[in-house]
Formats: structure tokens, sequence, C-alpha cells
């Protein structure tokens, strides 16, 4: 981790230790695969939320920038904004004289507003599917200026998440066509208390530089008229993306005149919204050779090394 981003957990520590509830943090952070399994376990076995807190920090102190990065991310989404703006400061700049990563040719700005969005980063194992995040874009690119709504759609596990974040990986598209910054919010299957809090959080994250701090919203309509107003008076030209929509009543919350890209399962969650409407399907299942090409990089050899019954293995996978 840089010396940078270090300090500024040292200087936080105490308030961070304090205020925040490591379970839904630690959950983010698992997700962008930062912390693992044995090291949540090793933060609920102590006996206090200070003590949890304390000691979920001593595992970022001794990580990367990505940690870093996912933990500052995680304080955004679950409703810590003001522990959050302490951190901001210290999010690891990219190390590159052309303003590019030289791991995966991301320019600085492309890295700050999906940070700042809370996109998920890249997985560990990740391979790539240029057609499908090329098909992404241009639906996006077709979106223009107007209101309206991209589904990426398929079966559970077919990699929806990680195409559509990779197709904002794109700094062109970024700067073109929604310079308003994107805004990423994990929904999955929820009731009506689930959705408020969703939108509870995401208004508090869109007024997070705000001089006037206001209440949160108390009904669903009340949260969905703040939002309307903070995309139109705040974020013009800004684009959101509800990841893992289950029921179609729940999009009619954020049916406000922005741009919308959703992935689900369903292909006709948008039946009950209005506005220009465009599709990616992701079909169930990989080629072959990309299956091998997931295995090699699991077991860390050339898809050239792996043995004879690395096919047959991938074979019974699909």
């Amino acid at each position: 981790m840089d010396v940078k981003s270090r300090n500024y957990l040292l200087m936080n520590r105490q308030a961070l230790e304090k205020d925040i509830k490591t379970s839904y943090i630690m959950d983010r952070m698992i997700s962008d695969e930062v912390l693992t399994l044995q090291e949540e376990e090793k933060v609920k076995q102590q006996n206090t939320q200070k003590e949890r807190a304390a000691m979920l920090i001593n595992i970022i102190l001794k990580k990367d920038n990505n940690s870093y990065r996912s933990f500052y991310n995680a304080l955004l989404h679950e409703g810590y904004r003001d522990l959050a703006a302490l951190l901001q400061d210290g999010i690891p700049a990219i190390s590159s004289g052309s303003g590019k990563s030289s791991m995966d040719g991301m320019t600085s700005y492309v890295k700050t507003v999906l940070c700042e969005g809370g996109v998920p980063q890249r997985p560990v194992v990740f391979v790539t599917r240029p057609k499908l995040v090329d098909a992404i874009k241009e639906k996006l690119c077709c979106l223009g200026s107007d209101p309206g709504w991209v589904t990426v759609y398929g079966m559970a596990g077919c990699g929806k998440t990680v195409l559509t974040a990779e197709a904002l990986r794109d700094h062109q598209l970024l700067e073109d066509y929604f310079p308003g910054g994107v805004h990423w919010i994990s929904v999955g299957k929820q009731d009506k208390a689930g959705l408020l809090i969703k939108l509870q959080n995401l208004c508090s994250r869109l007024e997070h530089d705000s001089t006037l701090s206001q209440r949160p919203p108390l009904n669903i309509e009340e949260a969905k008229d703040r939002l309307r107003l903070l995309m139109l008076r705040k974020y013009p030209r800004s684009l959101l993306i509800l990841d893992d929509i289950w029921d179609s009543w729940v999009l009619k919350a954020f049916d406000n005149q922005c741009q919308v890209l959703i992935t689900s399962r369903d292909r006709s969650v948008t039946d009950a919204v209005a506005g220009n409407k465009y599709e990616v399907h992701v079909e169930s299942g990989l080629a072959h050779e990309k299956g091998l090409e997931i295995l090699s990089l699991f077991v860390n050899m050339k898809i050239s090394e792996l043995p004879e019954q690395a096919n047959c293995l991938v074979r019974e996978c699909k």
C-alpha cells in the first residue's frame, strides 16, 4: 500500500474504529476479492464492534492499494459517507507517466470514476469476452443523451456483472457519453424496506459533497423524487447501474428520466418502465477454449502446459 494511503488510514483510525460495523463492509471486500474468508472469520472472532473494526483495519494495512480502494467504496456504499470523505484524498494514484495503468491500460480518469462510482474490480481470474463487452458498449452509446434502459440479461453465473463492469473501463465511453460519472448499486432480491435502504444509501452517496445535510428519505416515493432531482441537477449525463434486478416493480423507483443499465436473469423486467430500451443477451456456458483459459489461470500454467485431463475436466463442467 502507498505510504500516503497508509497514513490516511492511520490518521483516521480512531474515527473508523468507533463507528463502522464490519459485516457489510467485509461482504463488499470479499466480493472485490481483496479479503479472504479466513480473514473475515478472524475479524468476527473479536468480542466487540470496536475490536472487530480495529482488526479489519489491521488487516487492510498489510494489504495493497486495491484493498484501500475497496474499503473506501464499501464505506461509501454502506452509508458511511463522512468516514469515506476522510479517506478520499488518500485514494492511491495510478502510477504511470502517461496516466495509464501498466497492467490493463486504464487511464487514471477511468480508475477514479469507477472507484467513486463503486464499480466492482476485476476478479482475480479474468478472461476477456470482447464481443459481449463491445455489444454492451454499443448499446450504451445508442442511448445518446436521451433517457433509457440497457438490459444485460442471462442465466445466473453467466458473467453479466463482470462483463458490465468491464464495458465501463473505457475512457472514451465515460468522457463522451457519461461525463457526470457512473453510480453502481448492487440491488438483488428486495422487499420494500430493503429497497428503501438501497435508495437512502444511494441518495446519501450522491449528496456526499453537499453543504446541506438532509435527512434520509422516509419512503420510496420521497426517495424517488430526491433521486430524480439529484440526477437532474447534480449528475446530468451520468449512468445508473442496477446490478441483479429480480422484480420489475423495483425499477419503478428508478424510472425518472435518467440513463440506466441493469443486469437481470429476466429479459422482461423493463416492460413496466418508460423510455428507449436496448438488450444484450449473455449466453450461459463458455467456449471450450475459454474454459481452458480459466483453468490455466487458476493453476498458474500456460494452456499448452495443461495435461490431457484438463479437456475432460472442462467438458464435465459445461
